[in-house]
């Protein structure tokens, strides 16, 4: 159920698009990208409300670039679930000299 639901993310963050908030990003970009680790937060929802949702609300206020899912659990006892995402910013200072054009 993780797994759809990370992929359902994925594919909804894609499609859409706000200017306030920061974009979903894969961690495989992050490793190879210029970015700037800013914060990371723990998202607490219903186990049945929206992953992208309960992301959104929580993110649209933040002042960051990008953000990348760390972890998704569930706690079935008490209808939880809990995100944990990482939050970033592209890198501006980037040396040219290393990036010939």
């Amino acid at each position: 159920m993780i797994k759809h639901a990370i992929l359902t993310l994925f594919l909804l963050g894609a499609s859409t698009s706000s200017l306030a908030s920061p974009e979903l990003l894969s961690p495989s970009e992050i490793q190879f990208g210029q970015f700037k680790l800013i914060e990371t937060i723990e998202i607490q929802g219903d186990i049945d409300d929206s992953l992208l949702q309960l992301v959104d609300i929580k993110l649209k206020d933040k002042n960051t670039d990008f953000y990348v899912i760390q972890d998704i659990s569930e706690d079935t006892r008490k209808d939880t679930v809990t995100v944990v995402v990482n939050l970033y910013n592209q890198n501006s200072n980037l040396d040219l000299s290393q990036h010939p054009a």
